[in-house]
């Protein structure tokens, strides 16, 4: 087989290339006409007919269409798909968004293709219309980074410091609020430059993708950042006033413990802290916490000033809790003996005693009998019974309200001629508060 395609090899291609040539011959002789195509993009023509009717748009499916035509072979090649103008005329539009297309061509290729074959695929163009929807935006201000330390941001100016955007009402609802990004990092001196404005949602997201679907009437917002030098001072708030009685005051609470503040160096190298003292800061008669705002800037030493707004609202949380009790329950025989005589003995008419303590129920839970450090002062007692005396030493934040009563009856150990060992412990009130 393989020696039948070899046999005459050079005969069977001069044939081919002779076939070939009389095609090529034919072809440039007759020159027939035959269908071709391109792809041409549709333009939209009379936007503002929309515009008068406070309308947008937006295209449904493809913005392209195929143009099919006739030419002859040899003018093929010379016939382009920018030699077609497809457009659709808003004019034209009506409820069903279909709209027809037009095509033409260059007057240059007027002579090459046939007009009458000129069709288009598809003939309409679909659009979706939405109201149109024009909105103010306040820019709101993001700096990104810290400032050099020993320095603190002041006033910051934009300009305009708001932006209207403009789209279909389906877009401008996504918006929350616009804003700039501002980088201050390492800043020490005062800023001054160009940003562009960009869109966030309600969980302070950007959304680039609204770039092309609305317009902003500015793009550049020019800003400039004042960059202070500041010291940080410790802030003490001056708490005044007495809770109602069975409730303590516990402490305050505040994310702001210290404040940046603007001034001379002479004037800053004297301030080491803030006082704060207002009439909100005080607790008279007060049952649970109270909350109150603050605006730091007005307890400030002349001639200073806070750096950044953020100052002027402060929350301040001054807490307030209910007193409680708690009963613990002391061993007698275990007391520690203040006085004590070595010649005596001493013994008990109950086993326990009760304490009753005061506190915070938190303190109250952590406390222990032996964190009362009780001691039975027996100091000058003779033979005979005695009210038990009992002295406590707890931290700050207890108060020991009494303790059921007890006698301590004292004895000798060895008693001598006369000492009647009989004696024996006689009920005795004891005051319930020591």
């Amino acid at each position: 087989m393989k020696e039948k395609l070899l046999n005459n090899l050079g005969l069977k291609v001069a044939s081919l290339v002779l076939a070939f040539a009389v095609w090529m011959a034919v072809v440039n002789i007759s020159n027939p006409i035959i269908d071709d195509s391109q792809v041409v993009g549709v333009e939209m023509r009379n936007e503002d007919v929309l515009d008068a009717a406070n309308l947008t748009y937006e295209i449904v499916g493809k913005d392209s269409i195929t143009v099919s035509y006739q030419v002859r072979t040899r003018d093929r090649s010379l016939v382009r798909a920018q030699d077609f103008h497809a457009y659709a005329d808003l004019k034209d539009y009506n409820v069903t968004g279909a709209i027809p297309i037009t095509v033409e061509i260059n007057k240059d290729k007027e002579n090459l293709v046939r007009s009458d074959t000129i069709t288009a695929k598809p003939m309409v163009i679909r659009i979706r219309t939405e109201e149109l929807q024009r909105k103010k935006f306040d820019l709101q201000i993001q700096t990104k980074g810290i400032q050099e330390d020993g320095y603190a941001l002041g006033m910051i100016t934009l300009s305009p410091d708001y932006v209207t955007v403009e789209g279909p009402e389906s877009q401008i609802g996504q918006i929350n609020h616009m804003g700039i990004e501002i980088d201050v990092d390492n800043a020490n001196a005062d800023l001054n430059g160009v940003a562009t404005p960009v869109f966030y949602d309600a969980n302070g997201n950007k959304m680039p993708e609204l770039e092309n679907k609305v317009t902003v009437n500015r793009h550049e917002i020019e800003y400039t950042v004042s960059v202070l030098k500041a010291k940080n001072l410790t802030i003490n708030f001056e708490v005044s006033g007495d809770v109602a009685k069975g409730y303590r005051y516990t402490g305050l609470e505040s994310s702001i413990k210290s404040v940046p503040v603007v001034g001379t160096n002479s004037v800053l190298a004297s301030l080491t802290s803030l006082s704060v003292s207002s009439d909100k800061l005080n607790i008279d008669g007060a049952t649970s916490d109270k909350e109150v705002k603050l605006d730091l800037s007005q307890y400030l030493p002349p001639s200073t000033s806070i750096a950044g707004d953020e100052y002027k609202n402060v929350t301040v949380k001054l807490k307030v809790e209910p007193l409680t009790t708690r009963v613990f329950t002391l061993k007698l025989k275990n007391l520690d003996k203040k006085g004590a005589v070595a010649d005596y003995d001493y013994s008990f008419d109950k086993e326990t005693s009760d304490v009753t303590v005061k506190g915070l129920k938190a303190d109250l839970d952590a406390l222990t009998e032996a964190n009362l450090n009780a001691v039975l002062d027996v100091t000058d007692q003779e033979a005979g019974p005695h009210p038990g005396m009992v002295t406590f030493e707890v931290s700050g934040g207890f108060e020991v309200v009494g303790y059921t009563p007890f006698n301590v009856t004292v004895a000798h150990k060895n008693p001598g001629p006369g000492t009647d060992e009989s004696t024996t412990a006689t009920s005795t009130e004891v005051p319930e508060s020591q």
